[in-house]
């Protein structure tokens, strides 16, 4: 039986999460003894759910084991009686928990990489679970041995083993290990899938259960199409801008994009976002891509008290909010002045018969006087023939003078009478404070 070592370095601090069952403590006892030396340090985690009368004597067992064998060891109570009083299902919890308390201590210990004792009869159920729960068209299909996780490596160097093997192994050199029965209990699905379904199946001479090893690689290659048709569009066909965060997709381009590809390209921005509810149902997804797809000039399609996702013309805009100062405000004299996004400079030439000027945003029913023709526009209108999102209109800056005429909108317009009297200017995040 052998560890994919190839997954970490030999100068690395390597972590060992540990539950007692047979799968953890084989593992645990082969970096011990025939992997001593493919590490520089090796500690060992435990997290005690306290859901079971046999937990707090596992819990002293690995305490005790790692002692003797002076392996750094720590263990984790978690408290879930909340989550089981209130009849939710403790699997996904238990695991948020346990997590948690993995990025706090590989944070503190100053790890490298954090190993769990995932086999390959656990990559068969993984597979066959997301692809009968409708979860392999947005993720990978199975387990991956290496991924990233906050700082450090989560790494899987057994997925290659079966499970008899393990037992085997198990058997050879007499490893100490606990049974958890709740694993016999079918009411919960994976548990039904490992000791039902996939002997089930197995039983059957025409049938191999590990084809689906096969399927997974063959789907990580479609995947890895898919995201690449994504990147190529994105390089493309999209502006993204990072501060603040802004990203905006060319409507027309989108709509020729293949479903999956669309599917692609959003999974991959909304990944972006700093949100633990970054992943958005695959119907939410269809209702956005036929709004896309009709003539509407502008609706906002999504809004938190972080980001908007909204269709702008010929746009389709991801954008993180941005607050900013754009209070109403009276000018007594010239000078410069900073107003949200915007500089406004304010010349000596400006006639005193003017003061107080004021700077403010739109209000219903605003217009000014058309130059160079007869008659007024309203600033409404001057938005809409300039295609400026509804969000934006309301962070523009309007200055009028002291008689209530608007002399100036943003640098979309400027009366001529007051030309080298006042300037606008967009200047984003750098305007000094």
């Amino acid at each position: 039986m052998q560890l994919d070592t190839s997954l970490w370095r030999q100068q690395d601090h390597i972590v060992v999460a540990v539950s007692t069952g047979v799968d953890s403590m084989v593992l645990l006892h082969q970096l011990l003894t025939t992997y001593r030396n493919s590490y520089r340090q090796i500690t060992c985690l435990h997290v005690n759910h306290g859901l079971r009368e046999a937990s707090p004597r596992e819990a002293q067992f690995i305490e005790d084991y790692c002692d003797k064998r002076q392996v750094p060891f720590y263990v984790k109570q978690l408290d879930l009686s909340e989550t089981v009083a209130k009849g939710i299902s403790i699997e996904q919890t238990a695991r948020e928990a346990r997590y948690r308390w993995f990025d706090s201590m590989m944070h503190d210990l100053n790890a490298d990489c954090l190993l769990t004792a995932h086999h390959e009869d656990d990559q068969l159920e993984t597979i066959f679970y997301r692809l009968f729960t409708g979860r392999s068209t947005r993720s990978s299909l199975g387990i991956e041995p290496l991924s990233e996780r906050n700082g450090y490596q989560l790494v899987r160097p057994m997925l290659s083993v079966p499970k008899a093997h393990i037992y085997h192994y198990q058997q050879q050199y007499d490893v100490p290990y606990f049974e958890d029965h709740t694993n016999q209990d079918n009411t919960y699905v994976r548990n039904d899938i490992r000791n039902r379904i996939l002997p089930t199946i197995s039983e059957n001479k025409h049938l191999d259960v590990t084809q689906l090893l096969k399927l997974k690689s063959w789907h990580d290659e479609q995947r890895q199409a898919l995201q690449q048709a994504a990147s190529t569009f994105l390089k493309h066909h999209a502006t993204i801008n990072n501060s603040p965060r802004y990203i905006a997709l060319e409507r027309e381009a989108f709509n020729n994009l293949r479903y999956s590809v669309k599917v692609a390209v959003l999974d991959f921005l909304m990944n972006q976002r700093d949100e633990t509810h970054s992943t958005f149902s695959e119907k939410t997804y269809q209702v956005w891509f036929e709004q896309i797809a009709k003539n509407i000039a502008q609706v906002q399609l999504y809004t938190t008290d972080k980001w908007i996702i909204e269709l702008v013309y010929d746009k389709f805009v991801i954008m993180e909010k941005n607050e900013v100062d754009v209070h109403s405000r009276q000018l007594e004299q010239a000078g410069r002045y900073v107003f949200g996004h915007y500089e406004i400079q304010i010349n000596a030439t400006m006639p005193a018969a003017t003061y107080p000027l004021t700077v403010r945003t739109k209000r219903e029913g605003d217009r000014f006087k058309l130059n160079g023709q007869a008659g007024h526009k309203k600033v409404n209108r001057l938005f809409i023939d300039h295609k400026i999102p509804r969000h934006e209109r309301t962070l523009i800056p309007i200055v009028t003078t002291e008689q209530g005429a608007i002399i100036a909108v943003g640098t979309l317009f400027k009366d001529n009478d007051y030309r080298n009297d006042v300037d606008i200017k967009y200047v984003g995040d750098e305007q000094e404070k």
